[in-house]
């Protein structure tokens, strides 16, 4: 055996297991010390990266937890001013029920009057809620909530009624407010509806139903109403119309001064005006406020007062009954004239309470005819830039109110399966002949109406639950407030039960807000129901993540203890065998003795 002092190879070797030993050793303390099997990308870089990811979604899933949690506390905030709206809407159907009971004196109205307006106040209090400072309910987080097919109609033509906007602004804002924001405008709403038209399936697509008695009227039972309205019952006379005087002068009818003119000794202009002024001007703005909710009374009407022209010499031949219009220069309706062609109607069948023409059975009833026209009355006499509308917009309202479906059947079925001719009646109305501007304008109207009836408001708030980008439960918000809900005018004038016949008009008003109400309650319990189950699935998920990537990253303490002590037992037998190494060089030293 060699002895050498220069290089003790015994004692480097020794050192360099010493050195492995106290380095496991410090991994073992380290790990005993954190708990954890891995305490940086040393330890093993790909284990490493799978939980640091885990640990990034574990991060993550505990702030979605938080996210439901306040989204859930906005919900229940949304909910209780909702609620209180609902409660105050029953108590505001009781008192409407109580004026429209005689028994009441128009005195003890304006009591009910009183209370019903604080009411109102009420409802506008709770639509201005807040959460962290944003406004919940005032329609800024969604807009208009649809009730059903008629409320939408209402919507559309209150907004009309109420924008002091230009003709095509107002007409498309009416169409973005009236479907919740499923249509963007009067383009979009175009193309929408002949998109789906074009798999020809008229009553899904629109509702309209060809094939029963029902006229298609927006307060019928085709379009959601409690009752059928056919040919005979859209305009409900009580009893024969022909009955009574003449009128003469001026009378007033539902707020519209009308004047008559001398129907001489003619019998058919002496009917047709008797039954103007006793039934049908009654009934068909009673129609047409139970449809739209437009009326003379209204202090923004610019028009109460209208002519009855019953020999009208400027009528085209093909028209059976016109209102004319007179416009300031600012387009403010100043005047109305109500022309009637006594071509058509010269021969009345006097039998028949509706205004049938004797021997033509298929002429459109008289009554319904001036519905129609009275419709555009109503409309000239309330929005601003009625005559700019498009004349599909003009007619289809017009002809919403009494239905088509039995009169212009086969004008729709031809415009079905015409999709070109469909198509220029909507984007060229006012050059369109009036036949198609007519069916197309209620069949447009009646599908936004359908495919507006349940639709949410648009989604201007999002609730993110998910650890990636756009994982969000996105909501809107209807707009709550009593103007929204149909119970106060844009100019300040409340809902109106100081008479009877107020009150009655004012429960139809009140039900459709009521089913505002509710679709909006509704549609808030079902998001605070999903949030439920979103935040047990975020717990659920949390718990996984964390379990999987404690079973990466922690370590198991038995087995690392056991590799402790064996680290530390070499370690002590690597430092005793690096002094014996070093005291075999030492040993060269005897050799000089």
């Amino acid at each position: 055996m060699t002895m050498k002092v220069k290089n003790n190879t015994s004692a480097t070797s020794t050192l360099n297991v010493l050195g492995r030993n106290q380095t496991e050793l410090s991994k073992q303390l380290a790990r005993l010390s954190s708990g954890m099997r891995i305490n940086g990308a040393a330890d093993d870089a790909s284990s490493y990266a799978i939980s640091e990811r885990m640990r990034a979604q574990i991060r993550g899933v505990t702030q979605d937890l938080k996210n439901t949690q306040t989204a859930r506390s906005l919900m229940n905030t949304a909910e209780g001013a909702v609620s209180s709206t609902v409660e105050i809407l029953k108590t505001f159907k009781e008192k409407a029920l109580d004026a429209a009971n005689d028994t009441n004196t128009d005195r003890d109205r304006a009591i009910i009057q009183r209370e019903i307006d604080q009411l109102i106040a009420q409802i506008d209090d709770n639509a201005h809620v807040t959460y962290n400072g944003k406004y919940l309910l005032n329609g800024s987080m969604g807009g208009n909530m649809p009730s059903d097919e008629h409320g939408v109609v209402v919507d559309f033509m209150s907004y009309l009624d109420n924008a002091n906007l230009s003709a095509q602004e107002a007409l498309d804002g009416a169409i973005n407010y009236a479907s919740g924001g499923l249509f963007s405008g009067e383009s979009d709403l175009i193309s929408s509806f002949l998109a789906d038209m074009s798999s020809g399936d008229l009553l899904d697509i629109t509702g309209i139903n060809l094939s029963n008695a029902d006229t298609g009227a927006i307060t019928g039972l085709d379009a959601g109403g409690e009752k059928e309205k056919n040919a005979v019952s859209v305009v409900p006379e009580d009893g024969s119309p022909y009955t009574g005087g003449v009128p003469s002068g001026t009378t007033v009818i539902n707020g519209l001064s009308v004047v008559w003119p001398d129907t001489g000794s003619d019998s058919a202009k002496q009917a047709i005006a008797k039954a103007l002024n006793n039934q049908w001007l009654s009934l068909c703005t009673d129609l047409i406020q139970e449809s739209y909710e437009l009326n003379f009374t209204d202090p923004g009407t610019t028009v109460r007062s209208m002519t009855v022209n019953l020999s009208p010499t400027s009528i085209g031949a093909n028209t059976l009954a016109q209102v004319v219009s007179t416009y300031d220069s600012t387009g403010k309706t100043i005047g109305l004239e109500l022309q009637v062609n006594m071509d058509y109607y010269g021969n009345l069948d006097l039998s028949d309470e509706n205004g049938a023409v004797a021997g033509d059975p298929n002429q459109l009833y008289l009554d319904r005819c001036i519905a129609h026209e009275m419709v555009h009355a109503l409309m000239a006499a309330n929005i601003k830039h009625f005559a700019q509308l498009p004349k599909y917009i003009k007619e289809g309202a017009a002809e919403l109110v009494h239905g088509i479906d039995d009169y212009r059947k086969s004008k729709i079925e031809a415009m079905v399966s015409d999709q070109a001719k469909l198509k220029n009646a909507l984007e060229n109305s006012n050059t369109a002949p009036d036949d198609d501007a007519y069916a197309a304008g209620y069949m447009i109207l009646r599908y936004m109406a359908h495919q507006a009836a349940n639709a949410e408001p648009e989604k201007r708030m999002a609730f993110q639950i998910g650890t990636k980008a756009n994982q969000a439960i996105k909501i809107g918000f209807g707009d709550m407030r009593s103007t929204a809900l149909g119970l106060k005018k844009e100019d300040g004038t409340t809902l109106s039960v100081e008479t009877q016949k107020k009150a009655t008009a004012a429960i139809t008003v009140i039900d459709r807000a009521i089913s505002k109400a509710l679709n909006q309650q509704t549609t808030i319990g079902a998001i605070q129901s999903r949030l439920d189950f979103t935040a047990s699935n975020i717990i659920t998920a949390h718990e996984n993540v964390t379990a999987s990537e404690s079973t990466i990253r922690d370590a198991d303490m038995a087995l690392t203890f056991t590799e402790y002590t064996k680290a530390n037992v070499l370690m002590q037998a690597a430092q005793a065998m690096l002094a014996q190494a070093n005291q075999n060089s030492s040993s060269v030293l005897s050799l000089l003795q």
